[in-house]
């Protein structure tokens, strides 16, 4: 696990005060992350509308009063319906708008409540984990109340709100490149090392694949970002083998291994051949000693390992980014370490897992 205080330091300013100066971005200054960026595209028009919203009726109410004070306050709409008949003819983007002065004039509560109804979609979390891996989960709600929903539990719930950044990143073909960069950010202070390189990589290359929803200069800060936290992890962390493992296909900024390359297929072999060590070590976990079949076996799979990750290694040397060369030596010296115990001193029965 990182532990390095620098990768997880806070502003001391809220969240808000760093939005209202810095609407898409804080300036890096030595390791620290950039705090939670909002996105200023019109992100509403974009969103994929539901063929229901449900709300209670004392909230749809309550809504409606709101809208009546918006209209008050901004005179006459010149001729186009004015946002209190828009929320009566089931408008979802007059709804966001509502609850979010809502949430400017100090009713958080319902102004949640109303996001949630639109947001939430009915499924599971891990589900909008995958984006990383260009799997995107088609999200069926709204985009901008689930952004909303991240920024709201920021402060009382980071997993919740590392959840609703997701969402906002998994509408299938509409990547939100702020959403990413907040969900990184998350990650990192959550002491997820390889979310947060996944998903600032992401932010980062985001122009590449889809460059009608990149911006530039969020681009640069999310490569910093990303470079800033490579740099970390070899000079400060102190994680474990799993960990490092779960980084490396994250570690280079050109997503090296490209997926279903030869290169790619050739690390998957070593992993491969930890999950099997695995496999012997937990048939084994119940403290009688390993048997020298058992013995044998084990060792044959993670010198397998190590033999295929230093032929990995010695193929793309000119390949590898600074941050991968350090988790290969990291992985490489972690096995080595486990073969040489498993050989010679662990004779009682207490096998290492990753």
């Amino acid at each position: 696990m990182v532990t390095s205080r620098s990768l997880l330091a806070l502003s001391v300013l809220s969240a808000a005060a760093l939005l209202h100066s810095l609407p898409l971005y804080l300036l890096i200054i030595g390791s620290t992350i950039p705090v939670l960026v909002e996105s200023r595209s019109n992100d509403a028009d974009k969103s994929k509308k539901r063929s229901s919203i449900h709300l209670e009726e004392d909230l749809f109410n309550r809504a409606l009063a709101h809208a009546g004070m918006i209209e008050s306050q901004q005179g006459p709409s010149n001729g186009d319906d004015g946002i209190t008949e828009r929320l009566r003819g089931g408008d979802v983007e007059a709804l966001y708008e509502v609850a979010k002065s809502m949430n400017d004039s100090g009713d958080k509560i319902s102004s949640v409540l109303i996001w949630h109804a639109l947001a939430d979609d009915g499924s599971q979390g891990d589900d909008y984990e995958t984006y990383d891996a260009g799997l995107e989960y088609d999200y069926e709600g709204h985009v901008p109340s689930a952004l909303a929903l991240g920024f709201s539990y920021y402060d009382v719930d980071k997993a919740r709100s590392l959840h609703y950044f997701l969402m906002a990143t998994s509408k299938k073909g509409m990547p939100h490149q702020a959403a990413m960069f907040n969900a990184g950010r998350l990650y990192l202070e959550l002491e997820d090392p390889s979310g947060a390189l996944a998903y600032l990589r992401e932010c980062a290359t985001l122009d590449r694949a889809h460059p009608a929803y990149a911006r530039p200069q969020l681009s640069i800060t999310c490569k910093k970002a990303y470079n800033t936290l490579s740099n970390e992890l070899v000079e400060h962390s102190d994680m474990g083998l799993e960990e490092a493992i779960e980084c490396f296909p994250y570690a280079h900024m050109d997503n090296f291994p490209l997926p279903n390359s030869r290169e790619h297929q050739v690390f998957d072999g070593a992993m491969e051949r930890l999950e099997k060590y695995m496999g012997v070590v937990r048939s084994n976990s119940g403290g009688e000693i390993m048997s020298n079949s058992a013995r044998t076996k084990a060792t044959k799979h993670l010198t397998a390992a190590i033999e295929a990750l230093m032929n990995f290694k010695s193929s793309n040397r000119n390949e590898l980014s600074k941050l991968q060369v350090y988790l290969m030596g990291y992985m490489l010296e972690r096995i080595t370490n486990l073969r040489n115990k498993l050989e010679g001193e662990n004779k009682h029965g207490n096998y290492d897992e990753l």
